[in-house]
């Protein structure tokens, strides 16, 4: 499997690279889509679909 670094991510889904860690760390990532962490980092399924539709 294929991963997205939080930085890779943010930029994908046009949200800030805190906003993903804080998504990770609360679950909605982790467990929704398989997000792990690995040496320190978060590891985000390339094929996950961002969380959140829409800004708000």
């Amino acid at each position: 499997m294929q991963y997205l670094s939080v930085k890779e991510a943010a930029k994908k889904w046009g949200y800030s690279e805190s906003t993903i860690r804080k998504w990770c760390k609360d679950d909605i990532i982790k467990v929704t889509f398989g997000a792990e962490k690995k040496n320190g980092h978060w590891q985000i399924p390339i094929d996950a679909p961002c969380p959140k539709k829409t800004k708000a």
